[in-house]
């Protein structure tokens, strides 16, 4: 099988959720709150993603595994998947919590704190989104490397959102805030390693 072959594959294996959300949409099988199954899934799975992302390096230090496609393949396709699903995620917010109302949104953001950090989560990945490519990883060089730690705190940032919205039920974003952690400390792990 051809890498370009497992690049689609694997694209449509990260789309597989968005599949199921059409799917349940369509059949009505959202529950009794489409709207909020709606914005929590996608929120939930921009952050899987995100975390997915963090770990590649993680286990590629530590287990090296033979990946089916290039490494920072599978790392670009998980972040654009991150990135998909937060737009996702926020077209929800807008479409159904806003119904389209700019200004609402504006002042939405403004006055309720984890709204204003999920929205500056959303506007940092944009930029890693731009430059995700091998074009623009050559003209920005050791640049490139400096702005893709963005991931880190919008990740961060992402999960403290959810923390700030859930308030009481917190078993599933502090598991995500553990894992984050996890990620963190493997992280320092590999510096140490490579110094050593």
């Amino acid at each position: 099988m051809s890498v370009s072959i497992r690049i689609v594959i694997f694209s449509l294996i990260c789309a597989l959720p968005a599949g199921y959300l059409v799917q349940s949409l369509l059949t009505g099988n959202l529950g009794a709150n489409p709207a909020e199954t709606l914005i929590h899934f996608t929120g939930d799975w921009t952050i899987y993603f995100l975390l997915l992302t963090l770990s590649i390096s993680p286990i590629q230090a530590f287990l090296k595994p033979k990946w089916p496609i290039p490494m920072h393949l599978v790392r670009r396709i998980l972040g654009l998947s991150a990135m998909a699903y937060a737009i996702l995620h926020l077209s929800s917010y807008f479409t159904f919590d806003m119904v389209f109302d700019i200004q609402a949104t504006i002042e939405d953001i403004y006055e309720r704190p984890f709204i204003l950090l999920g929205f500056v989560a959303f506007i940092l990945l944009i930029p890693l989104t731009i430059t995700s490519t091998q074009g623009w990883q050559r003209r920005l060089k050791k640049r490139w490397q400096q702005l893709h730690k963005l991931v880190y705190p919008i990740t961060l940032f992402g999960i403290i959102h959810y923390i700030m919205l859930v308030k009481a039920d917190l078993l599933l974003p502090l598991l995500y805030l553990s894992i984050f952690g996890l990620l963190m400390l493997a992280r320092e792990a590999i510096k140490l390693k490579q110094r050593r």
